[in-house]
């Protein structure tokens, strides 16, 4: 074997996952409500797993004697065993693994969308063969079939939850497959450029393998050292649109921070009084404004703490506000010259590029100092809609720069990739003290394993139970 054949082999390998490391997966039939619960007009089960379809056609009384059709709708009547009643008249779509979703053999159920129907299939599926399925044990089964990679199974749980467009976009990459794709070519890349080596260590005497330069493996490597820093950079933008623009209201205390919150939320989420020191912890709340996701955080006012709850309520505030996208700095109309300065020393403390300085009671006049505030009066709805347009603006600076090109949105994505830039390091430094071929191969093969993680090449199974246990039932 040479360097290109080396190469040829390792490119061609398929992506590792669970069905083609040898994993074989029996999953017991299992059923479940796919759409949300409550009365509806049709409502849908799903069901899957070994013999699924057996069980279910001892349940069914067809209209048509002619074979079943694979992904072709039919009519039925659903049969309670223990009367012969039929409970309802639906529809039926049947699957036949490996090509279902789940890529076991598979159904869905149309029935009429009553609770008591819906409740009565179910307690009947129970009965007779299948058990309820666990939050997003389908998609779970589908990753362990090797139907899809573990990326692309998160993806479909963001999909599910995504509320705004800009959550859809970074669900939607995912959940295509353009993320693990990308990832993909770069675990390939690093593949190859272990061939290469492997072709020094194994083959050192042979003609083709005394032309393998290593050069010719450092540019493969800085390559992908390029691009997974692309995607690092990506992760500030992308955490914005799967998560939200992460917005702390802070300042001393009485300055309006819980009615600022409690406003934009429209709803009354903290408690509001004259006295000060009210909020001793903060709170966070998701928020649409304009059709954009924030998480709102309402802080301890910022003074010296009066008892130890206070004190550490104040320092996870400033914690919070260091990791923030957007910091309201708030001061009222009212406010003293302490609170000025306290302003002037937080902004200078978390960047003046991430402060916005908002003059909240803006109803009880606007005094000389107030120069380059955005004022606002919550009380008599002023300045509200200035507010949302400078939060929409952030929100948007940073989805904007998100374009077809794939980006991180997830924060176990972005370790996995720190930690593969970290081995390509080890290998540059590693080649640069002149280690042995079989140390920088070493460095490689952790590289490629870290990207392989992002996929799903692993067997560690309370990192599935974390990623499929907040999944809703049916998918």
């Amino acid at each position: 074997m040479n360097a290109k054949d080396s190469n040829r082999q390792a490119s061609s390998a398929p992506t590792a996952s669970p069905a083609s490391a040898g994993l074989r997966f029996v999953g017991e039939p299992i059923a479940a409500l796919a759409t949300a619960s409550g009365a509806s007009a049709v409502a849908m089960i799903r069901i899957s797993g070994t013999h699924a379809l057996p069980l279910l056609e001892k349940l069914l009384r067809r209209r048509s004697a002619a074979p079943v059709t694979p992904r072709v709708m039919m009519m039925a009547q659903f049969l309670d065993p223990s009367s012969q009643a039929v409970v309802d008249e639906l529809m039926v779509a049947v699957f036949h693994g490996p090509a279902s979703f789940t890529g076991e053999d598979a159904a869905e159920l149309y029935c009429h969308g009553g609770p008591y129907i819906v409740g009565r299939l179910l307690h009947i599926l129970y009965a007779h063969g299948f058990r309820p399925a666990e939050p997003g044990e389908f998609t779970r089964r589908a990753f362990l079939h090797g139907k899809m990679d573990l990326s692309s199974a998160e993806g479909i749980k963001q999909l599910v939850e995504a509320q705004t467009e800009q959550q859809w976009l970074a669900a939607r990459q995912l959940a295509t497959g353009r993320f693990a794709r990308t990832i993909e070519e770069l675990r390939a890349s690093v593949i190859e450029s272990m061939a290469y080596l492997a072709a020094r260590i194994d083959f050192p005497d042979e003609g083709d393998t005394q032309d393998v330069d290593l050069s010719m493996v450092r540019v493969r490597v800085e390559k992908v050292m390029q691009r997974i820093q692309k995607l690092e950079d990506s992760y500030g933008s992308g955490r914005v649109a799967a998560q939200g623009l992460m917005v702390t209201i802070l300042g001393r205390p009485n300055m309006g921070k819980s009615t600022l919150l409690n406003t934009l939320l429209g709803k009354e989420r903290a408690i509001v009084t004259e006295h000060a020191g009210t909020t001793r912890d903060y709170l966070e709340e998701p928020c649409r404004v304009r059709g954009r996701l924030i998480r709102l955080v309402d802080t301890a006012g910022v003074r010296e703490a009066k008892d130890a709850v206070e004190k550490v309520g104040i320092a996870r505030g400033l914690e919070l506000a260091q990791e923030s996208d957007l910091i309201l700095l708030l001061n009222a109309a009212d406010a003293e010259a302490e609170d000025l300065q306290e302003t002037d020393r937080l902004e200078a403390q978390l960047g003046a590029e991430r402060c916005l300085r908002v003059l909240t009671k803006a109803d009880l006049g606007v005094p000389a100092w107030a120069k380059g505030y955005l004022m606002i009066s919550c009380q008599a709805e002023r300045g509200l809609e200035q507010l949302e347009e400078e939060i929409v603006k952030r929100v948007d600076g940073f989805v904007g720069k998100l374009s077809e090109e794939p980006f991180v949105s997830s924060a176990r994505h972005l370790a996995a990739l720190q930690t593969a830039k970290a081995d390509l390091i080890a290998y540059f430094n590693a080649e640069a003290a002149g280690h042995y071929d079989e140390l920088l191969a070493f460095e490689l093969q952790n590289a490629a394993r870290a990207l392989s993680s992002i996929l799903g090449t692993i067997d560690v199974e309370d990192v599935l139970d974390k990623i499929f246990r907040d999944f809703c039932v049916g998918k």
